[in-house]
């Protein structure tokens, strides 16, 4: 289960529960309040959801899926992706 922390863009933060088990993505927002609810997604599904989308938009608070980085000595590309300024 992950739970991660979605910055929007007029300074608002979006809670995303995600549960790979059951196959679950909840969004919630600023007034936890469910924006978003995805039911019945195969544990393949939900990871490439996490990977692709959350890990790029998001920050996880649950720390269960953070990938260790690869070189102390590397520091990490930053893209300038006008779609998420």
């Amino acid at each position: 289960m992950g739970i991660w922390a979605w910055v929007q863009p007029v300074d608002r933060i979006w809670k995303v529960i995600s549960d790979d088990e059951k196959g679950t993505i909840y969004v919630y927002n600023e007034k936890s309040e469910l924006v978003m609810e995805r039911k019945g997604m195969s544990k393949e599904e939900v990871s490439f959801i996490e990977d692709n989308f959350l890990q790029i938009v998001a920050t996880n608070l649950s720390g269960n899926k953070a990938t260790p980085p690869q070189a102390i000595d590397e520091m990490p590309i930053i893209e300038d992706n006008y779609m998420y300024a």
